[in-house]
């Protein structure tokens, strides 16, 4: 039993396990699950056993894994000896060349029940390693890759049943987990619900949802129970399946690409294929350089940023934060507060307030003007309300409101040709 070095995969000592207290969503999964007699069980993050101790029925044997030593040790105490119990990292088993293979992989279960972790964070290094031998596979989301190498190892027409996140119905990141669901499985059953029925869980994702499903192709003549249940206050049992409508495969077989969303919230949402450039709707500008950052740009010095370029000042004793006139725009300030707000390259939060400024006397516009190093490029674009988009190579895009504000050259400003489209929250 052999566990691999976390440090190379985890970026952070937690594996992200979260126990719910929710007895009514437990017992709905092991009915999903259905009677389990003589069957093989994989349980692929096991826990203290939640699931295994309410099977319906007694199995041949469950493979009971999981990466936390004092979990194997309560199984091994508490359960028969018809539970065999790995100590293991089950993604790492499926990854990792060098970790000594486990049997269970070796076999094929009738069934899987599991509550993966949710948003481990894996180092850099380690997800290089599984976009290397699963390049279809998202690999930033650890409850995705539960999923497919769980239901990997089932028997044709095999069951599963997951707790996980509601993001990968929608998710572009998951395009390729709904594809494995739609070509490799048969769903049965989907019920959304808020995260907030644990008490014990505190994380960043607003719904979760119960999954069931068969090991098996699916066709455009199955029929799946979804169940939106995120407003409803009632405990989660059978009954939430009265009355409820079921939806054929088809929606699912053709909507792969662009997200899976239950029928009653289509009636207010609207998706196109159609796609304009972007300059159609924005102009987009990049902004100003100084030729002298050193001299000319300046920070709060009572917030200084990382990355030092500039000079501090009193933000409140120098720099004009109010409305500038049309001269003042185009030609300076000529007071004791001449310098104004500058948004920089690089991310920030939607709706923070920039600890950058600019020198913008008469003296130092002159210069930006003249200066042959300087560039006052798109000064009619200064000052007006736009977003900006940092110019820099990053596995992410993030954009901020900026108004009454400078931007440099490592911004793109971006401003919508009408005010009603600037609103991106």
């Amino acid at each position: 039993m052999i566990v691999a070095n976390k440090a190379k995969i985890y970026a952070e000592d937690n594996f992200q396990a979260f126990y719910t207290d929710a007895e009514e969503i437990r017992l709905l999964m092991l009915d999903l699950l259905g009677n389990v007699h003589g069957q093989e069980i994989l349980e692929p993050c096991a826990g203290e056993g939640s699931f295994i101790r309410g099977l319906n029925g007694i199995p041949k044997e469950v493979t009971a894994i999981d990466i936390d030593s004092k979990h194997i040790n309560i199984l091994n105490n508490v359960f028969p000896a018809w539970v065999k119990t790995i100590h293991s990292d089950f993604i790492d088993q499926f990854v990792s060349d060098s970790l000594p293979k486990e049997n269970f992989q070796n076999k094929k279960y009738d069934a899987t029940i599991c509550n993966p972790p949710y948003g481990l964070k894996f180092s850099v290094e380690y997800r290089k390693e599984i976009k290397k031998k699963y390049p279809s596979i998202y690999a930033r989301e650890s409850y995705g890759l539960f999923m497919h190498f769980g239901i990997f190892l089932l028997k044709n027409l095999g069951r599963y049943v997951f707790i996980v996140p509601d993001t990968f119905l929608t998710s572009t990141n998951h395009k390729s987990l709904r594809k494995f669901l739609a070509h490799e499985t048969q769903l049965t059953h989907i019920i959304q619900f808020k995260s907030k029925r644990f008490e014990t869980v505190n994380f960043g994702y607003g719904n979760l949802c119960i999954i069931a499903g068969i090991k098996g192709n699916m066709d455009n003549n199955n029929q799946v129970i979804w169940v939106d249940a995120t407003k409803s206050q009632e405990p989660i049992t059978h009954d939430i399946f009265k009355n409820v409508a079921t939806i054929s495969g088809t929606e699912f077989l053709q909507n792969i690409e662009y997200g899976w969303i239950h029928p009653d919230h289509k009636k207010k949402i609207k998706f196109t294929c159609d796609t304009k450039p972007l300059g159609d709707l924005t102009e987009c500008k990049t902004g100003i350089y100084t030729g002298d950052n050193n001299r000319f740009c300046a920070y709060d010095e009572e917030k200084p940023p990382s990355r030092i370029n500039g000079h501090p000042i009193q933000w409140n004793d120098k720099v004009f934060v109010s409305n500038l006139s049309s001269k003042e725009k185009k030609e300076g300030l000529n007071n004791e507060k001449h310098y104004v707000p500058l948004i920089r390259g690089g991310h920030r939060e939607p709706f923070s307030e920039t600890g950058h400024a600019i020198n913008w006397s008469n003296e130092a516009v002159n210069f930006y003007d003249k200066d042959k190093k300087a560039r006052l490029q798109n000064s009619a674009y200064y000052f007006r309300s736009g977003l900006a988009i940092p110019m820099v190579t990053s596995g992410r895009i993030s954009a901020s409101l900026m108004k009454n504000a400078i931007f440099d050259q490592g911004v793109v400003g971006v401003f919508p040709k009408d005010d009603k489209w600037l609103d991106f929250r």
